[in-house]
């Protein structure tokens, strides 16, 4: 099936992208109408395909000299513009990757005042403390465990009863905690001075809590209650139709936009899982964002470019959006299987290469398969080899255990996700 890059936005999701800092002023190939640099392209390719007739032209009429200095002129001057706006892009990232990163430092440095292990979210776990940073509230979506630890305030004995009161109350508040709310008021997101107009107006964020609301009813006799020398801790064990119910959520994502670009749906849930666990929440300090952890500068161009014929830099905002997220991240799925890889010939062989690369790369796949950069050079070897080699030799050569990893999880829950939901 043929995909029409500009439909393929289910009707309940946003066609449009935002960028981190908007520059001051537009190209002027953005303001005189020349909306994509796809279009400017057809522009140049329509002259240059007539070059013979344009060639005698030149040759007996000043008027003809005349227009083809102005297009040169033109042309060489929207160059520039388009690349004074993309050095604005990157330098607006660049801003804001480091207004992130000194935001992330200072909140660490004030927590470090009452806990000597202090830590904020990640790719998997969704961390929040209290006002008085006295309370810290953990949801553990990899292990599907909530823990809610209290620092103590005197006396122990007493502590520990109403430490397990409070804990509960935490717990069952994550029910009615939007998911929205819990990303716009994120003290990092707050600090950095990021912007969450369309986290704020998503379907998929509004409609959803931190925890269900059927998981967050706990009780005392669901609380393991452990004393440690400075703080009570309480643990919740969430039971396995949790982790089942946030997969299912993102089915009917992985299934449509799959379908868009000829993947399996199986492979694309298997992603989300090994990226994040189905955490909406998900961020990583590269910084990467949302349930497939895109990165804005690297997968984001790509992504972009392919949807609308230039290269942007996608926000926070933007990708934290669950139904946006998943879309991205299987577009640039596609592309790792479908560009970069596509003179491979055998389809589970390049799914391999596909994997790995979601993880850390085009250029450190081809590496680790050719010894070479060079993505041409991975392709002609990758050819001379049957998929189960190729395997091997990702896992022989891959420079990182990580990546290593990553590769074995997510072929495994490929599988899994095909009998699961009969994919």
């Amino acid at each position: 099936m043929k995909l029409n890059k500009q439909k393929i936005y289910p009707a309940t999701s946003k066609p449009m992208l935002k960028v981190m800092c908007k520059p001051a002023r537009k190209p002027a190939w953005k303001r005189a109408g020349v909306v994509t640099m796809a279009a400017y392209s057809f522009l140049v390719s329509g002259v240059l395909a007539s070059g013979a007739v344009v060639a005698s032209q030149l040759a007996t009429s000043p008027v003809a000299v005349a227009q083809a200095q102005d297009f040169a002129e033109f042309k060489k001057r929207n160059q520039q513009q388009f690349s004074q706006f993309k050095q604005d892009q990157e330098k607006a990232f660049a801003e804001f990757v480091a207004r992130w990163q000194q935001a992330e430092a200072n909140y660490i440095q004030q927590l470090r005042e009452h806990w000597s292990d202090a830590k904020v979210s990640s790719k998997t776990q969704w961390v929040k403390y209290s006002d008085d940073q006295r309370q810290r509230t953990t949801v553990d979506y990899e292990t599907d465990t909530v823990t809610v630890e209290i620092l103590d305030a005197g006396n122990a004995a007493a502590d520990t009863e109403n430490a397990v009161n409070e804990a509960l109350r935490q717990v069952r508040e994550l029910g009615s905690t939007k998911l929205s709310t819990a990303i716009s008021q994120d003290p990092i997101h707050i600090s950095a001075g990021m912007n969450f107009n369309n986290v704020r107006s998503s379907s998929h964020m509004q409609g959803q809590s931190v925890l269900p609301a059927q998981y967050a009813q706990v009780n005392k006799q669901q609380a393991q209650v452990e004393r440690r020398a400075d703080r009570t801790v309480v643990k919740v064990k969430l039971p396995p139709a949790a982790g089942n119910d946030r997969a299912s959520r993102m089915l009917p994502l992985a299934k449509a936009y799959a379908a868009q670009v000829g993947l399996s749906p199986a492979l694309v849930m298997a992603i989300i899982h090994t990226e994040s666990s189905f955490n909406p929440l998900a961020r990583s300090p590269i910084p990467a964002f949302g349930l497939m952890q895109i990165v804005p500068t690297s997968a984001g161009r790509d992504i972009t470019e392919y949807m609308h014929g230039e290269q942007q830099l996608l926000s926070a905002d933007y990708l934290y959006d669950p139904d946006q997220n998943v879309q991205a991240g299987t577009i640039y799925l596609h592309l790792l299987n479908n560009r970069y890889f596509k003179d491979v010939r055998d389809p589970e062989s390049r799914l391999y290469l596909a994997i790995a690369a979601y993880n850390t790369g085009p250029g450190n796949v081809s590496k680790a398969i050719a010894n070479s950069n060079k993505l041409a050079d991975a392709n002609r070897v990758a050819n001379r080899m049957s998929a189960q080699q190729i395997y091997d030799r990702l896992m022989a050569n891959l420079p990182a255990t990580e990546t290593k990893n990553y590769l074995r999880k997510v072929t495994s829950r490929q599988k899994h996700y095909q009998e699961e939901f009969n994919l």
